[in-house]
């Protein structure tokens, strides 16, 4: 295959950079969750997609793997400020968030509750004495729990005509500053989901207008790819670290000049060839690179850079073409030069996101099962029969699943090669 036509996006811009990105590193403010952290997410039926939430989950298990965080989505559709068809709001937080003792409860509402019309001053107080009674509510349950607000995700007004002047958005974004305020008031934390996602939607149109439309295709409900817009934006207001791992290796000298989130062991070769054995201390994100949809999310914000950074810089080589292998498993093919410029890892084909993905697969599978708890939970009401018994199992049975993804994120020791590639054969002309 020719030089860099495998993976040719996985290279870092340059090594100053990546100096840049370390240095803001350790200035950075700690994660935002902890040991140990119980997190609700609350909302509507944006929020019961599950892929917002999925996301942030992966990130936090694959780079936090010895750090025990669960997630429960509470969302359920058609919900607003007062509620909705799982039951009145007091209903809904007594049944659905408080008995999960919760030391993180997020709040994305609003979709629903400026009823697709003008905004005006009634609705703006029912948004605004709804929220307030939800938030007291939750400080009187649950005093020490950290609470962050998200302003609402967007309307579609981009791609398609406003259905009347000024645009539903136009209420979502009025939404979104009362949900500052109110963050301030209450102590909370506030992050915009909605600014954040109409910025890549008008940077899709200029490049992709079509595709730019799937984002929202009823206008309401992001596609699972457009998930990302809000997720990278909740966890870059959680102070999420964009670092994965870091190893820097001067090969003519065999000998480790930095490393970060890794340890290096092992360790041998020359200006030819290196072998060396490497523990990282987290898993990078399993973003599909052949996939359409990743690709065009790729192309809107910068979700390598803000979130999955794991640079190789490998200095000392002689000038040449090298191969990459990990576990005996060829990662890519490099010249000396991009190998000394730097390559992220986290953008090829490893075991480590082969491993990330089997994670990923596990916080499907154990949502999906909270899912059916949840509705088993909101059918009682409707039916009269009591869903505990059946809820029971179904609770122990997401301990398990719980379990699964934590011993699914532990990192692995790996067999790094880096030798000399042979030259494709010369066909005669």
């Amino acid at each position: 295959m020719p030089i860099g036509s495998l993976h040719r996006s996985a290279l870092c811009a340059c090594a100053c950079l990546l100096s840049s990105v370390l240095s803001a590193q350790a200035q950075q403010k700690p994660f935002y969750l902890h040991e140990g952290d119980t997190v609700v997410f609350f909302g509507d039926s944006i929020t019961e997609q599950r892929y917002y939430t999925q996301w942030v989950e992966l990130y936090t298990a694959t780079r936090f793997p010895h750090m025990q965080v669960q997630f429960f989505n509470e969302g359920f559709g058609g919900d607003r400020v007062s509620g909705g068809a799982a039951g009145p709001i007091d209903q809904r937080l007594s049944r659905d968030v408080f008995p999960d003792k919760p030391t993180v409860v997020t709040i994305m509402l609003g979709m629903n509750d400026g009823s697709y019309t003008h905004l005006t001053p009634e609705i703006e107080s029912r948004y605004t004495q709804g929220y307030e009674h939800i938030l007291s509510s939750i400080r009187q349950a649950l005093p020490k729990a950290r609470i962050t607000l998200f302003g609402p995700s967007p309307y579609d007004d981009f791609t398609r005509p406003e259905k009347f002047p000024g645009g539903y958005n136009a209420t979502l974004t009025h939404f979104s500053d009362l949900n500052r305020d109110l963050a301030r008031k209450y102590d909370a934390t506030f992050t915009d989901l909605n600014a954040p996602f109409v910025a890549a939607i008008k940077k899709g149109i200029t490049l992709n207008p079509l595709a730019t439309q799937l984002f929202l295709p009823d206008r309401v409900h992001p596609e699972p790819w457009a998930h990302w817009f809000m997720a990278d934006a909740i966890l870059k207001g959680w102070n999420a670290p964009s670092i994965v791992s870091s190893v820097t290796i001067n090969a003519a000298k065999a000998s480790v000049t930095d490393t970060q989130n890794a340890q290096v062991t092992n360790l041998s070769g020359d200006s030819t060839s290196v072998t060396w054995t490497e523990l990282d201390g987290a898993l990078p994100l399993p973003f599909d690179d052949a996939n359409a949809g990743a690709h065009f999310l790729h192309q809107l914000i910068e979700l390598e850079n803000d979130l999955n950074r794991q640079p190789l810089i490998v200095t000392g080589l002689k000038p040449g073409t090298y191969s990459l292998t990990i576990d005996k498993q060829l990662a890519g093919t490099f010249t000396d030069a991009e190998f000394a410029k730097g390559i992220n890892l986290a953008m090829l084909s490893t075991p480590m996101k082969g491993q990330a993905y089997t994670v990923e697969w596990n916080i499907r599978d154990r949502d999906e099962t909270h899912f059916v708890r949840m509705r088993m939970f909101v059918a009682q009401n409707k039916t009269g029969v009591s869903a505990e018994p059946g809820a029971t199992n179904l609770t122990q049975f997401e301990r398990l699943q719980q379990k699964l993804i934590y011993e699914a994120a532990q990192p692995k020791p790996h067999n790094f090669i880096i030798k000399a590639a042979p030259m494709p054969p010369v066909t005669a002309q």
